[in-house]
């Protein structure tokens, strides 16, 4: 990972000057206060361990956004633009009091495959919560290209019209959270589907549709608020635009395809804002993908915050479904320079999951448009927009100009089998309890298997509550004796927490490392019948309480000496035998003692001893 240079971008180092000449004329109105010079490092802000269940009972405030705001904040980066000296805030902030914010998320897909709703939830209740009174309107947006939904019921790709949001409670889809969670005026969603092949001029100011700009396009619309939104000039207030319209993106981290755009973040969820219907579309998939994203950004209008989701990560499909081509992360990241964000993501979060070579951004396609949308965005000034927050200058995709800083917003998370770890022996039948311990999230179902060696004998249990931290299992009475034998809990929405049996432990056998050494008679010995001589035995391990001994005549069971008696202590027992004065007399006798707990368990002399008259 990125060595974290605990350095905030120096905001008084940028030029607020444009570069040369007729360029102007390809930029939006604001485009002149954009700077010509790169920041210094491009802040990276990392947040980890978010807790499963994000809110705090009776509010909808997310535990992973607060994270990451009150980290943005702590390294100069303020969310709210305020005067007041009020948390989050400060004169160079973001979202100021009248703002009309766009969230653009993820609604093409659903389940996975969209954006986390519990994190727009947690976002949208932060902006209303400004210290100077929230007298804006928030608007959650999509455009899905005829297949987007913002109730999380796309049958696109799925085949079923069933709703399922990606959050704790799957119905609370983006819809759901404006007119149930909020209901609230200020909050609202829009569709730009049903508009997307409606083009208008640029003096049309009432009709909900598109402008095109150079190769791209951009939406024009009236929220529910009555305000008028035209991306790339701001909002109209009947004679000029206004420049209190500010965009937040929020993509789901994923897979993307193979070929194409390999990955979806921050630069791709642009494809969800242009209309494929101006006509570019094949341009766009994929020789002008970097180039498209990078223009929408630098010459359209700029998202002031990118935060990528990896509550889930869908590392292995584009819909999010089914779960197992899903992964928990419990992770947000964030930036304003997309190019960095999307690099050290794809690297450093949705990479190592499964190391596919195809989600590293070094990979060509990757490579590719990264390097357009840099270039792109570079050769029109940057990112630099002090009066909306805005400081990201020139774009990276260089590690060594990228600084990461990371916070945990809740305790570790940790998964450790607790019993049997090693030594137990378990009978055929009985009925034994598998334990374990857990801290942080480790989700809510744990998956329990039976190992024999390095080989899965057998799966215990497919989903058993994580919670409990226990289950009781009956033993297979027809399950195989061994002494190699381990139990592994992997986390059913989490598969990178696991554990394992420390040891193994046996079943319907003595416990690994157990034995029983008959020491006396060993071999050789002559016994005189009528006399008293000691049987003696050492031991490791856990051979049980109790032994039997019997005596062997030419190999063969000939008589019990004791049918039950102490195992000893410190490792050795002993049993003083009073021989017989009838003692059949031989040269062909043998000693075994055997653990009365486990009949594996067991030794003889190592050659035969004579019992005489």
């Amino acid at each position: 990972m990125a060595k974290s240079r605990k350095k905030t971008i120096s905001r008084r180092s940028f030029i607020g000057t444009m570069g040369a000449g007729g360029a102007m004329l390809l930029f939006p109105p604001w485009t002149k206060k954009l700077a010509a010079e790169p920041a210094a490092f491009s802040s990276i802000f990392h947040v980890t361990q978010i807790p499963g269940y994000p809110f705090t009972e009776g509010n909808n405030r997310h535990a992973g956004v607060e994270a990451l705001l009150a980290l943005m904040h702590d390294q100069g980066v303020s969310f709210f633009r305020s005067a007041a000296p009020a948390p989050l805030a400060g004169p160079e902030g973001m979202i100021a009091a009248d703002d009309v914010v766009l969230i653009k998320v993820n609604a093409q897909w659903k389940y996975r495959g969209c954006t986390n709703s519990d994190v727009i939830r947690g976002l949208v209740q932060k902006i209303l919560e400004h210290p100077d009174g929230f007298s804006g309107e928030v608007v959650i947006v999509e455009n899905g290209q005829g297949r987007g939904s913002l109730r999380c019921d796309t049958s696109s790709s799925y085949g079923d019209s069933e709703v399922h949001a990606n959050a704790v409670n799957d119905q609370h889809t983006f819809i759901y959270l404006a007119e149930k969670v909020f209901a609230d005026p200020r909050v609202s969603t829009f569709l730009f589907d049903p508009i997307r092949s409606v083009f208008i001029g640029a003096d049309d100011h009432v009709t909900n549709g598109y402008r095109r700009f150079e190769n791209v396009s951009y939406p024009c619309f009236t929220t529910a608020g009555g305000r008028r939104v035209e991306l790339r000039e701001g909002v109209w207030n009947g004679t000029g635009h206004g420049q209190n319209l500010k965009l937040i993106s929020v993509p789901v981290l994923k897979h993307h395809d193979s070929g194409g755009s390999e990955i979806t973040a921050s630069l791709k969820l642009n494809y969800g804002m242009v209309s494929m219907s101006d006509g570019n579309s094949t341009f766009r998939h994929y020789a002008g993908l970097g180039e498209t994203c990078g223009k929408m950004q630098v010459s359209v209008r700029p998202a002031v915050l990118h935060i990528v989701d990896a509550i889930w990560a869908s590392y292995n499909s584009i819909k999010g479904y089914p779960a197992d081509t899903t992964r928990r992360l419990n992770t947000l990241v964030a930036a304003q320079d997309p190019v960095a964000l999307d690099y050290w993501a794809a690297k450093y979060v949705l990479y190592p999951i499964d190391g596919n070579p195809r989600h590293h951004p070094d990979h060509q396609n990757i490579q590719n448009w990264l390097t357009a949308a840099e270039q792109t965005i570079n050769g029109r000034g940057g990112l630099y927009h002090p009066e909306w927050g805005l400081f990201a200058g020139m774009v990276t995709r260089d590690e060594s100009k990228m600084a990461v800083h990371s916070v945990l917003a809740g305790p570790a998370t940790t998964l450790a089998l607790a019993a049997p770890n090693g030594g137990e022996s378990w009978k055929r039948g009985s009925a034994q309890t598998i334990r374990w311990d857990f801290s942080g999230d480790p989700g809510t179902k744990l998956k329990i298997l039976l190992l024999d060696g390095a080989v899965t004998k057998l799966t215990i249990a497919g989903g058993t509550a994580l919670e409990t931290g226990s289950f009781k299992w009956n033993v297979p009475a027809d399950l195989p004796k061994g002494n190699n034998y381990r139990i592994r809990i992997i986390s059913r929405q989490n598969p990178s927490l696991l554990d394992t049996s420390d040891q193994p432990f046996s079943i319907s056998m003595a416990p690994p490392g157990t034995k029983l050494t008959v020491t006396s008679p060993n071999g050789g010995e002559f016994w005189q019948r009528g006399t008293s001589r000691a049987i003696t035995w050492t031991y490791s391990g856990q051979p049980g309480d109790m032994v039997r001994i019997v005596l062997l005549k030419a190999g063969s069971l000939y008589q019990t000496v004791a049918a039950q008696v102490p195992l000893g202590a410190g490792g050795s027992g002993s049993f003083t035998w009073a021989i017989p004065a009838n003692q059949a007399t031989g040269r062909d006798f043998l000693i075994r003692v055997r653990s009365i707990a486990y009949a594996d368990c067991r030794d003889q002399s190592n050659q035969p001893f004579a019992v005489t008259r």
